[in-house]
């Protein structure tokens, strides 16, 4: 049967409250991340930013130091802190210089190049927001100046996907201007980082990302709908070419308690510095294929075109990601610790090329949205059409090319049956380095490495694993007119699922269908049906195996239709596939 599985998404926004509560944790037990400073930020004056009410005027005045006279820009008070300084960020909208007025501008909403000991964070009951469509919302560091002992927390981080379209990206796939490759926070060096509760979506390429970092934990983050438009094999929070600052052997590095979904590379990767013989991937001697050199797709292996301009296809982009950090982070362990991850691109959580470290209690389910070309997609998207090849077919957690590994309490489950949802990868041929340690592992949908039998087992009951919803194949009829329903709201199309799905979760509903919207008005949007959780299906007929062919009279005719049921429903009712 070919189902796609969807998972609960407890999907939560930190409410101001809880940040207040999250920062002052931090405060008083300072084991959650301590940084490398003795840094007193009680003592200091706070510097306080309002993008409606504040002034850029001299601090002698006054401005900047309290919320009745702060400043206007949040780099205003970067330029203008002490060291162990807390500035707070108020209600309001923020934005890059030059903001709508160039696609490959360099203007960041702050730049945090050598700043250290400094807290950036929401202030009260503020949820402010950073719109940029530059390099980055927030940026900073590199090896002449790096970041230290700081803190970015409660901040909602907004890019420019909805303002591009696939052809405009593709169009800028060699060229990568700024307005298609920005990052909600990117930091490129730099140690004792700590980045919590925030918001970051529609950025084109990652959410947030830390290079070549040390002590850095990145937690209770909302990431969603990034990685769209680059064509830099971007993930969603990522960790990479990491860098010890010394040689403590413990937990230093966590990415653990986020939420993440819909991202999703639909851009083929492009490096310009990969030379035309060069691949990173495969064992193939790309310089014995002349195509290759002449920049042809027919006889050129994929795996020689990876990076190139004739790369046709996406394996990249995952949703919680570590990644080559074997050969430079040589001292202390990462953790990859009660994430969410639902729909993202290929998988989504992978420990890769990476060394030391724990993945645990993570729940991941319906990755692998980057199409394989064996199977039908139910909602075309115009990114599909020029694929030449499928992804790889894992979908869940990836451990790739990585020892001493520990495997803990992970429930995944893969997108189809036939796809991984739990993986052990290693380059060429032999067995995969063994884990150091690991089990209470539970797959309710996909394969498992045959490696890691003793650490995984099944479990049928889909509830166990949190699934709430599965999609139903059901042809050009999704809509089940028979059954009560409630006509619901009409969404725009990348946030339809998400919202019909809330909807039927605060409804009396035990299934949602979703179509194409063509009322006057409603062009281009995504239309909701609720299926009552209270009402027994009608006519009886309906009430077994709706969308089989022999009934036609149980569902209606609908343009682009999804259909999904609860668990339960699903077997109450008999709901199958239309084969």
């Amino acid at each position: 049967m070919r189902a796609l599985i969807i998972l609960a998404a407890l999907i939560t926004s930190a409410s101001s409250q809880s940040l207040r509560a999250s920062i002052q944790r931090v405060e008083t037990n300072r084991h959650l991340f301590e940084f490398s400073s003795e840094c007193n930020y009680e003592s200091t004056p706070k510097l306080y930013v309002s993008s409606t009410l504040g002034n850029n005027w001299n601090m002698e005045n006054g401005w900047g130091l309290s919320p009745e006279k702060p400043f206007k820009t949040i780099q205003h008070a970067v330029d203008n802190r002490q060291p162990c300084q807390t500035i707070y960020i108020m209600e309001g909208t923020y934005r890059n210089t030059y903001f709508g007025k160039s696609l490959n501008h360099q203007n960041k909403i702050v730049n945090l190049n050598g700043v250290s000991d400094l807290k950036l964070l929401a202030y009260s009951n503020a949820k402010p927001v950073l719109e940029f469509d530059g390099p980055a919302a927030i940026l900073g560091g590199n090896f002449d100046y790096p970041v230290s002992n700081i803190e970015i927390a409660g901040l909602e981080i907004k890019g420019p996907n909805q303002s591009i379209s696939y052809e405009d990206a593709m169009n800028d796939r060699v060229m990568k201007r700024s307005f298609f490759n920005g990052r909600g926070i990117a930091i490129w060096a730099g140690h004792h980082i700590f980045i919590h509760d925030m918001e970051v979506y529609h950025c084109p390429a990652s959410g947030i990302r830390v290079n070549k970092g040390d002590y850095v934990i990145i937690s209770n983050n909302k990431v969603y709908s990034n990685t769209w438009w680059s064509s830099s094999a971007e993930s969603a929070i990522v960790l990479a070419e990491s860098r010890h600052i010394d040689e403590n052997e413990s937990i230093k590095m966590k990415l653990t308690h986020n939420t993440v979904y819909d991202n999703i590379n639909k851009i083929p990767y492009y490096n310009k510095n990969y030379a035309w013989d060069y691949s990173p991937i495969g064992n193939k001697d790309c310089s014995s294929y002349p195509a290759c050199e002449q920049e042809l797709v027919d006889g050129c292996p994929w795996e020689c075109r990876y990076g190139k301009k004739t790369q046709d296809y996406i394996i990249d982009g995952m949703g919680v990601y570590v990644t080559r950090n074997k050969d430079t982070y040589l001292h202390g362990q990462m953790e990859l610790s009660y994430n969410t991850a639902f729909r993202n691109g290929i998988n989504g959580v992978v420990f890769h090329r990476t060394n030391r470290g724990v993945v645990k209690q993570n729940i991941i389910y319906e990755n692998g949205l980057v199409p394989r070309l064996d199977r039908t997609e139910q909602n075309p998207q115009d990114w599909h059409l020029n694929l030449s090849k499928s992804r790889q077919s894992y979908s869940g957690l990836v451990i790739n090319n990585s020892e001493d590994v520990k495997l803990w309490s992970n429930n995944v489950s893969a997108r189809y049956e036939d796809d991984y949802a739990f993986k052990l990868e290693v380059d060429g041929s032999g067995p995969p380095p063994p884990l150091a340690a690991g089990g209470n592992n539970r797959v309710c949908t996909g394969l498992v490495d045959t490696y890691l039998d003793s650490v995984v087992r099944y479990d049928d009951n889909l509830e166990t694993c949190g699934i709430k919803y599965i999609e139903i194949s059901c042809g050009e009829k999704c809509h089940l007119i028979q059954w009560p329903y409630k006509m619901g709201a009409s969404y725009e199309p990348v946030d339809a699922y998400k919202n019909c799905e809330s909807d039927c979760d605060e409804s009396d509903c035990k299934a949602f269908s979703l179509q194409d919207d063509y009322r006057p008005g409603n062009e281009g949007k995504r239309f909701c049906f609720l299926y009552k959780e209270s009402a027994t299906p009608q006519p009886d007929s309906c009430a077994n195996d709706p969308f089989n062919q022999s009934q036609p009279s149980c569902s209606y005719s609908t343009a682009n239709g999804q259909f999904f049921i609860t668990p339960t429903a699903k077997l109450e009712y008999n709901v199958q596939d239309l084969l």
